[in-house]
């Protein structure tokens, strides 16, 4: 009787190959790459976020303490774009500016962008001296009027570049500094309010290397 041979069994299961997909900032950062995401499909890395420092983006060493939110909103061809959801100050530079014998005022506001989308902004003013309650509540009362009446004629992405060029900062600190003078008037985090849980979510890339971008990294946001 002749020998049968076994009946070989061939393994069905079908691997997806990933591919490197390069993660682009947008227009108003000038179309960088900030990183690389290994997906099988590019659409996977759409609603992904990450958060990078300022100065990886623009090159200025006097924007090392500011950090930038952004989120994957699409796909086109081997990149993937983005559109900024966050502005946001180091809290070690934020501990830095408040000096001795100053008052610290910090104020939370919501406003809405001329396209009709709500934004939070955490702000901080420091005076030269110490001061009266009267007087502080007046600085925020002016800031508010102020920042509501800027934000409201700017879209999100002018917004945002503003921010990132002090265009808002810098002018608001001189009319307040008539009501009292401040050492220094921030915006310490400005914010999406449909993405307002996205400094929870974010994968930070580091300084000077693209990195991969696989999946979110739960961290500490209470500043």
């Amino acid at each position: 009787m002749a020998n049968v041979e076994p009946v070989k069994k061939v393994s069905r299961i079908k691997v997806k190959k990933k591919l490197w997909y390069k993660i682009i900032s947008p227009r108003i950062f000038g179309l960088k790459e900030m990183g690389e995401s290994y997906l099988a499909n590019p659409q996977e890395g759409v609603g992904r976020k990450m958060k990078i420092g300022l100065k990886d983006l623009t090159g200025n060493v006097k924007d090392q303490n500011v950090y930038v939110s952004f989120i994957v909103t699409g796909a086109n061809g081997g990149k993937l774009t983005t559109s900024v959801i966050g502005y946001q100050l180091t809290p070690s530079h934020v501990r830095r500016l408040v000096k001795k014998n100053v008052d610290r005022k910090d104020d939370y506001f919501t406003f809405t962008t001329k396209e009709g989308k709500e934004v939070v902004a955490k702000t901080l003013m420091i005076t030269i001296n110490k001061t009266k309650r009267s007087v502080r509540t007046e600085l925020s009362k002016q800031l508010k009027e102020g920042l509501a009446e800027e934000i409201s004629k700017l879209d999100v992405n002018t917004l945002f570049n503003n921010l990132v060029y002090h265009k808002i900062q810098l002018p608001l600190k001189k009319k307040l500094s008539k009501v009292y003078p401040l050492r220094e008037l921030a915006i310490r985090h400005l914010f999406l309010k449909d993405q307002q849980n996205s400094d929870d979510q974010t994968v930070d890339l580091p300084e000077q290397a693209p990195v991969a971008v696989e999946a979110p990294v739960v961290e500490n946001a209470s500043s």
